[in-house]
């Protein structure tokens, strides 16, 4: 008993002292404290610990006064000082008082988590007079003074800091941190959710250091105990746990708080009910009980097979499991309204000037105030060393990198050296009205770099970067297009600038509108339409916006402007994949803004769509094939119709057409409408085609936003399960749905017809 419990003392001393050494060594001061909360829970287990050994001392006849003087002053030190933050910040995440919190957290700082973290070693040492068995004179880590370690941790940081760009921090501590927006969540479903968005920070940036810190198993376990402790407090921050009434431990989860404000958690509830949510927590509660949040007291249980059992225990599960809730969760902020800016909780605003001035105080030197100056914004340079260096970072794929290449470029494109003024000229019966575009030095850059030696990947991004800052000063961005489309270049390419233009251009702009309306009488069927749905998106957002701010207000017809358009289209074929992409793009797309004032023609092509669509409904028994063609038009969504119309020409003599309708929906030419159903259907047809590496990208975004729909995560495996590189991930993806969900009859099937294939193949 005694040996055993002299074990468990030595191994949390040395877990403090490794955790202090993560906490001083990384730069950054929010992940320096979390980290450190580990020294907090480890403190308290050093507490339970040393009060358990001293009665069997006692017992065995050793004199334990030393002992017990120091170990009480060190508990109630720990009371004093953190007692609260290790149940509030550590082992728990409860609610507490906005400020107070704020508080606790700045106390966790260099020296006096030093002062616990050498306390325990004394309270260790003052064992070594007594000669007990077991006992071992404590030496530091090896890991202490390692060099290498040492630096990976001081050159971590999660973040990249830039003084250009403000983090949207919706977290109960964004207050501490510099360069982040914060709120106040003062009522109970806000505070409970910033509570959330906070334990998915500390998960985050804990499982990232975690793949830094392989090569140091020791180090590793810490991390894998605050992650698992993480999961556990997360869960219970979401869903209410079932407790005695009056425990420590008793808290209103997000779904309980939701409810009795009136609103509805039927992502949370839904999720719980085909889900196997409370089996497996408990089955990471245990591993938190016996040696996260505390160290198992029980002396039948060695320090030996805690660690041995932590080492076995599968983290890629846990994760798994949380990567579910967590969905769950940001699900549930985007069903409620007041909810959404915790979804947003992480991402980068550009072009904010910021400030290190915080709330929150260094932690390693707590005396300072905690507010540092601003740094002096730099005046952005505009040169074409400086565009090349930035449009490198664009095509990148680092979301951060391309935000603040994106950033740059918007600014540039209406700040840079003027190179020459460019007259428009609108006429109006006998009047006219003159309008003036500067195209400036980095429009010249950009249509030199679309003119030299590109890759179509490249080319690509370049329409990405372009379109993307469209809604600024887009004329100048549509003329570099133009004139780029002058040269003689691959038709894949004028295809790419139809589209672009289509994005970009606004009326009047002449030049483009040649070049669009010279395409709508090319060969190929795809820039045709590509040419004719520009302009048609052109039409709508410029018409749409005029009507919209002058009471509708019309300036030009639709009818007679679309039906000019349809003049470019030879067969009943096209004109039906046009009317089609038209509808799509106004139910499903941008163009959905300005959609009100065209209700009664979106109305009208509704039903041309469903009379062009019949002749291709075959042998349609009792009007079944009819009716689901209604049900998709009334659901807006057209890329369904086009599966639909694809299933039935499968073995028809117009096969090819089924190959044009399947193409025009995986190119984007007709767009998905707004919810799950049309993204399933896109998947659909990305598989008819063969194309499984897209299908499966579709699918597991509709399962990644529908973490409570088993559907989806059984199409995410059927869509593997087809794919003969991803067999392995197959068979992971059906035991993960077995052990997560309540799988029914119906669905077992699916997963056994998954695996029989897989067995056969």
């Amino acid at each position: 008993m005694i040996t055993t419990r002299i074990e468990k003392l030595k191994f949390i001393v040395e877990e403090m002292h490794l955790a202090f050494l993560m906490a001083t060594h990384v730069p950054d001061h929010f992940v320096a404290r979390t980290l450190a909360r580990h020294i907090l829970i480890r403190a308290e287990n050093l507490i339970e610990h040393a009060r358990g050994l001293r009665k069997p001392l006692n017992i065995g006849g050793y004199n334990t006064n030393h002992f017990n003087i120091t170990k009480e002053a060190y508990a109630d030190n720990f009371n004093e000082y953190f007692r609260t933050s290790r149940d509030k910040l550590g082992a728990h995440v409860q609610d507490f008082d906005f400020g107070k919190r704020l508080e606790l957290w700045n106390d966790i700082e260099i020296t006096k988590i030093e002062y616990f973290v050498e306390g325990a070693k004394e309270v260790y040492q003052s064992l070594a007079s007594m000669s007990l068995p077991g006992y071992i004179q404590f030496t530091e880590p090896v890991e202490l003074t390692d060099p290498s370690l040492k630096q990976l941790l001081q050159t971590y940081n999660l973040a990249e800091e830039n003084i250009e760009s403000v983090e949207i921090g919706a977290d109960s501590l964004a207050m501490t941190r510099p360069n982040t927006t914060a709120a106040l969540n003062f009522t109970d479903v806000h505070s409970r959710a910033s509570q959330l968005a906070l334990i998915r920070r500390w998960i985050k940036l804990q499982n990232e250091l975690l793949s830094q810190l392989v090569p140091y198993p020791n180090l590793i376990r810490i991390l894998k105990t605050r992650v698992i402790t993480d999961i556990v407090s997360f869960s219970d921050c979401l869903v209410t746990r079932a407790v005695t009434s009056g425990a420590p431990q008793e808290m209103d989860g997000l779904n309980t708080l939701i409810t009795t404000g009136g609103s509805s958690a039927t992502a949370i509830d839904e999720f719980l009910a085909v889900s196997n949510f409370q089996q497996e927590l408990q089955y990471i509660r245990a591993v938190r009980d016996h040696i996260g949040a505390h160290i198992e007291i029980d002396e039948s249980m060695t320090i030996g097979s805690l660690v041995t059992s932590l080492d076995k225990y599968d983290l890629e599960e846990a994760s798994t499991f949380y990567g579910l809730i967590e969905k769950v969760f940001i699900k549930t902020c985007y069903s409620i309204i007041y909810l959404r800016m915790y979804a947003a909780d992480g991402e980068r605003m550009y072009g904010i000037l910021t400030s290190k001035a915080n709330v929150g105080v260094p932690f390693v030197n707590a005396t300072n105030t905690g507010i540092e100056p601003s740094l002096p914004i730099k005046a952005p340079i505009y040169d074409e060393i400086t565009y090349q260096k930035q449009l490198s970072l664009w095509l990148n794929d680092s979301k951060d990198q391309r935000g603040y290449a994106r950033h740059y470029f918007y600014n540039a494109f209406c700040g840079s050296e003027i190179r020459e003024i460019i007259e428009e000229k609108e006429t109006f019966g006998s009047s006219y009205r003159l309008s003036r575009h500067e195209f400036r030095e980095v429009h010249s850059f950009i249509l030199t770099t679309l003119a030299s030696q590109l890759t179509d990947l490249t080319f690509t991004k370049i329409l990405e970067l372009l379109v993307s800052c469209g809604n600024g000063y887009p004329y100048a961005l549509a003329e570099v297009l133009v004139r780029y489309g002058k040269n003689k270049i691959p038709e894949i390419r004028v295809w790419g600038l139809c589209r672009a233009l289509g994005e970009i251009t606004s009326y009047p702009h002449a030049s483009a509108i040649q070049y669009l309306e010279l395409h709508m009488k090319a060969v190929r069927l795809e820039i045709r339409l590509e040419s004719v749905i520009a302009l048609f998106k052109i039409f709508v957002r410029s018409e749409g916006l005029l009507r919209i701010n002058n009471q509708n207000k019309i300036s030009r017809e639709y009818d007679d402007y679309v039906s000019g358009l349809m003049t470019a289209l030879d067969s009943s074929e096209e004109l039906l994949l046009c009317k089609l992409a038209f509808a799509s793009k106004l139910s499903g797309g941008e163009l959905r803004t300005y959609l009100k004032p065209f209700a009664d023609n979106y109305h009208s092509l509704q039903n041309d769509i469903k009379h062009l669509c019949l002749p291709y409904l075959n042998d349609d028994v009792e009007s079944a094939k009819t009716s689901v063609l209604q049900q998709l038009i009334d659901t807006h969504d057209y890329v369904g119709v086009c599966v639909h119309l694809a299933v039935n020409l499968e073995n028809d003599v117009r096969k090819q057409f089924r190959e044009t309708l399947l193409s025009a929906c995986s190119s984007g030419l007709i767009v998905t409408t707004g919810h799950d159903q049309a993204s399933r259907h896109l998947a659909m047809c990305f598989l008819m085609q063969e194309e499984h590496d897209k299908a499966l990208i579709v699918s597991e975004d509709i399962a990644l936003r529908n973490p409570d729909w088993l559907g989806a995560q059984i199409l995410v495996a059927q869509i593997m399960g087809g794919m003969k590189e991803r067999e392995d991930q197959a068979i992971r993806k059906v035991k993960e749905i077995r052990q997560y969900f309540k799988v029914d009859s119906t669905n077992e099937a699916y997963l056994s017809q998954i695996e029989q294939a897989l067995s056969t193949r």
